[in-house]
This record gives C-alpha cells, structure tokens and sequence, in this order.
C-alpha cells in the first residue's frame, strides 16, 4: 500500500488502517463523496462560507460558526492556497456527517453507515451543489447496503430521494390576454402535474436538478411548488421557503420569463382561435384575421415546443450520462443559453399579441404592420410570416370584390361596408360605402375609393342595368389576380403588384359602365331633354305650352285636373318641334302639380316632371329632380311675367292708336309705355343672363367633363357640379338666400 501513487488512497489508509478489499470500498466511497460537489462547482467562495455557517448554525453550533468565521477571515488573505472555492466545499460536504468523528467511527468500525445515510436523506439539501445523477446515488446505496452499513430500507429510501418525475409533452398552445414582456418581478410561470417528491425538513433547499425540472414545467405554462403564478401581480414568484443564492433567483427568473410569456400567447391563442367570448362579450366576434394571426401563432409555439422536448431529452441524458450534469445535462445557465433566442422570439410575439388583443380585421393587420419596420432581421421575418397570414382573409376579400363584386364578410373586417336594407335604386350612392375603422394602414385612401368603386361598378352592371355577362376584361384581370401574392399588400415600396391590380380593375370596369350608361341608355340625350323642358330651352314648345295653358292656370288650384293638363302638355307637344324627340323622352315627360295653399292659381302649382328611373335615375337622382323643378318654377315664373308683359305691350300699342286724337292722353300713354319697355327689358335681361351666362356655359363644362370622365363618379360628381353653379347662378342656392335676407 505504502508503493501506491494515488494520494487519495494513500489518504483513505491513512485514516482508516485498513488494507486490502475493505480499503477499496472505502476508497470508493471517498470518490462518490468528492464527485458530489462537481455537477456545479461554485467560483464564488463566499457563497460557499455561507452555506458553511447556515448549516452550523441549524445544527445549533454557535461557537464553531463564529470561529469559522475567522478562520474564513484568514483563508481570504491567504496567498498560497488556491482553489478556496473547492476546498470549502469538500468542507461542506464532510460537514454533512454527524461529526468527523462519528464518520471515522463508521468507516473503521463499520456502525455509522446508517447514521450517515439518514443524515444525507433528511438534512436540506443546497441548491449550488449538483449531488449527482440517479445512477451515482444507486451506486452509493448499494455499496452501503453490500457493507452491511445500511439496511434495505435506507437504500431504497436513499435512492428514490435522487429519483424526480418526468415532464409531460407540452400541449400546443391556443387563447388571450394582452400583456408583453414583463418586468423581472412579475415574472410568471408553472410547473409539473406531478410534484416533487419532498419531505418535511427538506422544503428549505432543493437540488439543482430540481429546479431545471420544475422550470421546463414553467416554459410551458404549468404551475408549480417551487416558482407559483402570483395573480395579483400577473407573473411568477419564488416560493419564500426554499433557499436560493441571489444568482440562482435571477436566473430562474430570466427563466420564468419565457414561460410568463408563453401565456400572454397561449391566452390570446385561446381567446381569438375560433368562436368564443372576447373581451367586449361578443361571442365569434374575433373574425378570420386574428384567427388567420393565431394560426401563426400557433406554428412557431410549435417550434417552441420542439425545443421544449430537445431540453427534457437533455435532462434524460444528463441522468444517464457518466459525467453527470456538467458534461451531458443542463444547468441553469445552459438553459438561460438554451432559450435566448426564443425569449427574444416570444417577446415579438407578445408584442404582436398586446397590439392586436382589441381590434380586428383591418385594425389588426394595421397594429401588425407597425411591428414590420424594424431593425432586427429575424424580428422582421416573424413578423412579416405573421402579417402574411393574418392578411389572407382580407387578400381573398379583396380578390371576390375585384373579380366578381361580391362580399363575404361575416365578421365585419373588410374596409369596404355593405347595407343590406338599401335598394338597388341607391345602390351607388349609399348600398356601399368605406369602412375606414378596418382600411388597413398600407392601403391608401385613393385605392380604397379605386377598390369601392370598382365593386360597385360590377353590382351596378349586374343589379342596376341587368348585365348578367362577365365583362370584357375578366379574364385579364383574373391573370392579374394570379400574380398577385398576399405580401403585395404591405409591401408596396418594394412590389407595385397590387397598385397595378387595382388601376387595371377598376379602369376596365368603369369604362364598361360608362358604355353601358352613355351609349346604351342614352345619358347624355336625357340629360338634353331636361334641359330643352324642365330649363325651358325648346322656346316654341314652352310658347305653345303657356298659350295653351293660359285659359285653365287663371283658375283656383283647386279646379285642374291632371289628366286635362296632361293632354294640354301633348297638344303643345304636337305643335312644337318637341314631336320629333324619341318616343322614350317623350313618354317620360309629364304634369305635376305642386302642394297648393289657399288662394293659390293654376300658375303656382303648376309643373312640368320628368320621370327618371333605372341606370339613369343613379346619375339623375330624386334630389336632382327637386333642384330641376326648383329652376323651372323660377324660369316659368319669369317666363309668365315675359308673356304678361308681352300681352300688356300689345294693349298699350292698340290704346295708343285709338286715342291718337286725344292729345291730353299723349303724355299717360308715353309714360306707362316707358314703364313697360323697362320691364320687358329687365325680363329679356334676366332671361338672356340665365340662357346664355348660365345655363350656355354650365352646359358646356358638364359636356367636357363628361368626355374625360374616368368613372360613374366622376360623371356624377360633374353633373351636380352643373345643378349647383346654375341654382347659384339664379341665385336660388342657400348662400344667396342668407344674403337676400340680410340685405
């Protein structure tokens, strides 16, 4: 023995005196003891006086605290030993006997074993230092129980003390709330259906082993007895019985933050996964968008778990490996390195989460895309992935408007709003219209209107003017479709896809609809037929039709008949040029008369109608007719003080020949015909100022406008144009009302 070189057995012979078989289990043992210390050696030997000193004093050992307190003292200014950190440890770990002498007791008389074995069951056991893997204890156990030191039960005790239960395969996450990365103290977290198996005296201090279990349960959102979820605080706190170094709390709480994380998307994932209750109370009120985002969601918490089942495969190895823990298993601060990539992926999807947990539709693909533009590379692809999931519902949306006219919207997310109720007489005007709340923030307002008018324009062909085929074009504009992507949408600057998409649709079918409503109804002939009657520009008709009228309008409103005024209305037109229009403009002139009040004539409630209806009636509107018959009583009005005048001048001209022989009426009659030339002028004024100031030139801009027009809007919009500047121009509109009344 004396020859050996190993100067551990050397050691072993020197305190037991024992040789042969004997020496060798005891120099086994010293092995085991020592290689408890190394599955986390700590750097810090401060750490490890203090461990020292608590277990003295739990042990009631005062005095040897105090003094050891000393003798630390010196160690520190020490200069020739190295290493403080590991020797203070084989001094903690030799501690864990009952006393030193009871330990060379058990090892040269062979009494202690069991003394020891209950010792290492039931004292706390630190947290810093790995005590070895399940096969290292069996192997101590059974080398006790092959000695004779301890019985069957310790062994079996002793081995299961090192045996902590598996954790289940993490389920794929799915529902909401709202929060982003919280900060170190509201971290949340959980832990293992299964508990770890404790005793009473042991609940102060746990195994390293222990925790990375405990935090693999809290990187999938499970509860625990070690690190629980505080519901005040929306996190996860440290259990205050259980003895970490403030290192360890860090890192676990680094940790925690991965699984606080999980939650907020596993809660989010729930809450806008398919039709449930959100946060307003509105059950399916979520939509196919933030389905469409929690689908995303959903594949990289996917690939969360798959790491999540790599780390519980390291923990299996590290078991079973040779080396213990610091070669084949995890650490903590492997772990912390494990999940550094991912932490910073859950917190991008947090984010996404937190701005999208209220809105929907539009808003939502709008609070995401505010996420694209970042810095970080991997940051933008998770982002941009999510963003073209997210906006697929509304991609295909857009793709049935455009192609077809029609909207699928169950959920109300589109930018384009339909109302159900309205007619298809107004469909134009108020059946449609824009959504802002959803117009996604990539979308400008010219394209939202380009896309609105383009859908309506299909629904006017097919339920207006009863054009039941497929236009022209459709088959370029669904080619166009075809190469069109989702990712278009938001990244304009870099693809003009969508914009050419939306300029070619809605140039074809707006061209389409104002062939069908100039050429084949005939806009422009109607809109010259209001003019020529309702603005009273045929003259010899409107002549023949007040010579005609003239007998019966002298009467009280209360005694015309509307169907006698209406075969008045085809004598003129039989007499005018006004028979020689086309039979559909014709037909839709008539008589109307207006609501009379007592002591009203014939002339105040008199009017002339034109019926408008079909394609026509979306341009000639009922508000229009209102303005139409607002001109032509101003017109008829002074047009029936033109014939008055007319018919006074001839009297005064017949007067004035009878009394040529009365030289004393000379100066009357010369006066009241001065009067009456100056009123004759003033009307032949006006209605020279109104034929050819306003109604001329009004005239001729609506007929440029409407050879440039590009849409039915823009025909639309020209022909109010030409309603106001004539109501203005015969100062009938609103403005010049309030400065006839100031005045």
């Amino acid at each position: 023995m004396a020859s050996s070189s190993n100067p551990l057995k050397k050691l072993c012979y020197h305190v037991t005196g024992v040789e042969d078989e004997r020496l060798n289990q005891h120099y086994q043992l010293a092995v085991d003891l020592l290689s408890q210390g190394t599955g986390h050696v700590l750097d810090d030997c401060n750490t490890v006086a203090d461990m020292i000193k608590r277990h003295m004093v739990r042990e009631k050992r005062l005095e040897d605290a105090a003094r050891f307190e000393g003798l630390f003292n010196k160690i520190q200014q020490s200069s020739v030993l190295r290493n403080k950190a590991s020797v203070l440890t084989v001094f903690l770990l030799l501690s864990k006997s009952k006393s030193n002498q009871n330990y060379e007791n058990g090892l040269s008389n062979g009494h202690c074993g069991e003394d020891l074995m209950e010792h290492h069951i039931t004292s706390p056991i630190d947290p810093e230092i790995n005590f070895g893997g399940g096969s290292r204890v069996a192997r101590l156990a059974a080398m006790y129980k092959d000695a004779g030191i301890a019985g069957k039960n310790q062994a079996q005790n002793y081995k299961r003390q090192a045996l902590v239960t598996t954790p289940t395969t993490p389920t794929t996450p799915s529902l909401p709330t709202n929060r982003v990365c919280p900060p170190p103290d509201r971290l949340q977290g959980p832990l293992s259906p299964r508990k770890i198996k404790l005793s009473k005296d042991s609940l102060s201090e746990v195994t390293q082993d222990a925790l990375i279990r405990e935090i693999l349960y809290i990187f999938q959102g499970i509860e625990g007895r070690l690190i629980k979820i505080d519901v005040s605080k929306d996190g996860f706190k440290i259990d205050p019985k259980i003895r970490l170094s403030c290192s360890q709390q860090q890192l676990i709480l680094k940790l925690a933050e991965v699984g606080w994380l999980y939650n907020q998307i596993k809660k989010f994932c729930e809450a806008h996964g398919g039709s449930t209750t959100n946060y307003t109370g509105d059950r399916a009120a979520s939509g196919l968008v933030n389905q469409s985002l929690v689908m995303a969601l959903r594949e990289d918490l996917t690939e969360y778990c798959r790491l999540i089942a790599v780390l519980e495969a390291q923990v299996h190895e590290g078991k079973d490996s040779p080396f213990g823990d610091e070669r084949g298993g995890l650490t903590l601060r492997k772990l912390l390195l494990w999940t550094l990539e991912p932490r910073f992926r859950l917190q991008g999807m947090a984010l996404l989460t937190h701005s999208a947990r209220e809105v929907k539709g539009g808003a939502t693909v709008s609070a995401l895309y505010q996420h694209l533009h970042h810095g970080d590379p991997a940051h933008y692809t998770m982002v941009k992935h999510a963003l073209s999931l997210a906006c697929t519902p509304l991609f295909m949306m857009l793709t049935q408007w455009l192609l077809d006219g029609q909207l699928e919207d169950s959920y109300h997310e589109f930018f384009i709003a339909a109302d159900p109720t309205v007619s298809d007489e107004k469909l134009w005007q108020d059946k449609y219209s824009l959504r802002y709340s959803m117009l996604p923030s990539f979308i400008s307002a010219q394209q939202a209107h380009k896309v609105l008018a383009t859908g309506k324009s299909l629904n006017f062909l097919r339920n207006v003017c009863q054009v039941r085929a497929p236009i022209a074009a459709r088959e370029t504009i669904k080619k166009a479709l075809q190469q069109t992507t989702v990712e278009s949408l938001f990244s304009q600057d870099e693809n003009i896809q969508l914009d050419h998409l939306i300029n070619l649709t809605f140039r074809e079918t707006s061209r389409h609809v104002l062939d069908e409503i100039l050429q084949q109804h005939k806009l422009v002939q109607h809109l010259r037929a209001m003019r020529r009657y309702l603005l009273l520009g045929q003259g010899d008709f409107i002549h023949y039709l007040m010579e005609v009228l003239e007998p019966v309008l002298c009467k009280p409103a209360s005694n015309l008949l509307p169907h006698n005024l209406s075969s008045m209305l085809e004598t003129a037109i039989a007499a005018s040029n006004a028979q020689y229009e086309e039979p559909d403009i014709l037909n839709r002139l008539d008589v109307r008369l207006l609501e009379r009040s007592p002591g009203d004539t014939g002339w105040d409630v008199f009017s002339l109608d034109y019926r408008v209806d079909g394609p026509i009636g979306t341009v000639i509107t009922s508000d229009c007719i209102r303005q139409y018959l607002m001109l032509f009583n101003a017109l008829w009005r002074a047009k029936r003080m033109e014939w008055i005048l007319s018919g006074t001048w001839k009297k005064q001209a017949a007067t004035a020949k009878i009394c040529r022989d009365l030289p004393e009426m000379n100066g009357i009659l010369h006066s009241v015909q001065l009067l009456t030339n100056e009123m004759v002028h003033l009307i032949q004024q006006m209605a020279y100022y109104m034929t050819f100031e306003v109604l001329e030139c009004s005239w001729h801009n609506l007929m440029t406008r409407l050879k440039s027009a590009q849409s039915l809007d823009d025909v639309i919009a020209a022909h109010e144009k030409f309603l106001k500047t004539i109501l203005a121009g015969a100062l009938l509109d609103a403005q010049s009302q309030v400065r006839a009344l100031i005045c």
